[in-house]
C-alpha cells in the first residue's frame, strides 16, 4: 500500500543564526576568536526575543570574583551555512574585506553595555572545527562583583527548504550552547518567539515525540506539523498583532542543546498519512461531485488504493473496533480544528465520521451506500434503527455536535 518515495532536495537555504554571546580569547598568533570557558564571570539571566526577521537579546553578566576582570565575548556567524553566499563548500571561506562588509551589512549588528554603544569587531574563527566562520567580538571590563547589562540586536531570519514532492519547512534556531562557556549555570533564560504561522503552533510536538500532533487541511488534503526542541511555557495568540507569542522560561541551565522551532507543510494536494488517504478512498465518489475536485486531487490519491489487496488489508487492520475508533478520533482531532472552515469537502468528511460513530453502535442505515461501506468491517452488525444520546459516550456526543456544524 505504501510506496517508496525518494525525496529530491530542491531548495535548502538558511539565513538563520541567533546565539548567546560566548566567552573566549583572541589567539595571539592566529588572530582568530576561540571559545574558552570562564570561571569568574557568569551569565545570570537572559531574555531572547525572536521575530521572523530580527532578534533582540538582553544579557546580564556578573563578575563573581573579588578582582577586576577584562573579558572578550563573541557572537558567532555561520556565513556559508546560514546565508549561502559562499561558492563551493569544500573551498576555504574567503576572509577578505568584501566578505566582512557583506556580513556586517547583512546582520546590521548593534550592541550596548549598560545603555552605551558597544563597538563590535568582526574576526575570523580560530578553530575551523567550531562550526562558526566569524565572530562579532568586543571586550567587557568588570569591577569586582559588578553586573553588566549587554543588549544585542541584529537582523536574522530562518532556514527554509523544500523537496520535489511538495514538502516545505521553516526552521528557527537559537544557539544556547555558546552560553555554557560562562561560569556556573544560567539562572534564568526567557525566550519569546513572535510568529505569524497560519496554524498558530497548535498540535505541536517536542522533538517530534508524538507523530499524531499535526493539523489536517481537509479542503487541500495537506498536513501541517510544528515542533519545538523545548516544551513551551505558554502559547498565546495576539489577535490585534495577528501573531502567536510563544514563551519559554528555562531555569538553572547549562545548555547542551539548542532552541529550535520548526514548521513543516505539505504543499501538494495529498495526505501525509494513510489515515486521511483511506478516508478519501471511502468518500471519493462524493468528493468528485464537487466541481473541479477530481482534476485537482485525483491524480495522487487514487494510486494509494489501486490494488484491491491494499484495500482488503486496511479492512482487516480495522477488524478491531477500538482501532477503528482511534482512526475516527484522529481524523476529527486533526481535521476539524478551529482552522477548518465550513466547505463542501469538510461536509463530506464530517458525514463520514458521524456515520462511523453510528456504525460502531450498530446503526442500521437507510442508505444502501453506507450499509455497503460499513459491511466491509467485520465488527459492523446492524441491530438498531435508532441511536439516542444515552447510547453515546460524552466524547462521541461532543464530536457529533461539532461535526454536525459542518454538514
Amino acid at each position: 500500500m505504501k510506496k517508496l518515495i525518494v525525496l529530491i532536495m530542491l531548495c535548502l537555504i538558511g539565513v538563520n543564526c541567533f546565539a548567546d554571546d560566548a566567552h573566549g580569547v583572541i589567539e595571539p598568533y592566529l588572530g582568530g576568536f576561540r571559545i574558552q570557558d570562564c570561571d569568574s564571570i557568569e551569565m545570570t539571566d537572559e531574555v531572547v526575543e525572536i521575530w521572523e526577521s530580527k532578534v533582540k537579546v538582553t544579557f546580564h553578566f556578573k563578575n563573581c570574583s573579588s578582582q577586576k576582570q577584562t573579558v572578550t565575548i563573541g557572537f558567532p556567524v555561520k556565513w556559508y551555512e546560514e546565508v549561502g553566499v559562499r561558492g563551493d563548500p569544500d573551498e576555504p571561506l574567503k576572509d577578505d574585506a568584501a566578505t566582512r562588509e557583506q556580513i556586517e551589512k547583512y546582520y546590521n549588528f548593534k550592541s550596548t553595555c549598560n545603555g552605551k554603544s558597544l563597538k563590535r569587531k568582526l574576526v575570523s574563527s580560530a578553530n575551523s572545527d567550531s562550526g562558526f566562520d566569524f565572530w562579532f567580538t568586543t571586550e567587557l571590563v568588570f569591577e569586582p562583583g559588578q553586573t553588566l547589562e549587554v543588549v544585542d540586536e541584529y537582523k536574522s531570519g530562518y532556514a527554509y527548504g523544500s523537496d520535489s514532492i511538495g514538502y516545505s519547512w521553516k526552521t528557527w534556531t537559537y544557539i544556547l550552547t555558546t552560553g555554557s562557556s560562562w561560569a556556573n549555570n544560567i539562572q534564568k533564560a526567557t525566550i519569546i518567539f513572535h510568529s505569524t504561522y497560519e496554524y498558530q503552533w497548535k498540535n505541536y510536538t517536542v522533538e517530534y515525540s508524538d507523530k499524531k500532533a499535526y493539523i489536517w487541511n481537509i479542503d487541500k488534503m495537506t498536513y501541517h506539523y510544528s515542533s519545538f526542541s523545548y516544551k513551551p511555557t505558554s502559547i498565546k495568540y495576539d489577535k490585534k498583532a495577528k501573531e502567536t507569542v510563544i514563551t519559554w522560561v528555562l531555569k538553572d541551565i547549562k545548555p547542551t542543546k539548542e532552541w529550535e522551532a520548526e514548521e513543516l507543510n505539505s504543499l501538494i494536494h495529498s495526505p501525509s498519512n494513510w489515515k486521511q488517504e483511506f478516508a478519501y478512498f471511502l468518500v471519493k465518489d462524493d468528493l468528485y461531485k464537487i466541481p473541479g475536485y477530481e482534476k485537482k486531487i485525483k491524480w495522487w490519491l487514487d494510486e494509494g488504493y489501486s490494488d484491491e489487496s491494499d484495500v482488503k488489508k486496511v479492512y482487516e487492520d480495522f477488524s478491531d473496533k477500538k482501532e477503528f475508533y482511534e482512526w475516527v478520533k484522529e481524523l476529527y482531532d486533526t481535521g476539524f480544528t478551529e482552522f477548518q472552515p465550513k466547505s463542501k469537502e469538510a461536509s463530506i468528511f464530517a458525514q463520514l465520521l458521524i456515520n462511523s460513530i453510528y456504525a460502531m453502535h450498530g446503526y442500521e442505515f437507510k442508505s444502501e451506500k453506507w450499509t455497503k461501506l460499513f459491511s466491509n468491517f467485520s465488527w459492523y452488525k446492524p441491530t438498531t434503527s435508532t441511536i439516542s444520546e444515552k447510547d453515546l459516550t460524552s466524547e462521541e456526543k461532543a464530536m457529533i455536535k461539532r461535526l454536525t456544524q459542518y454538514r
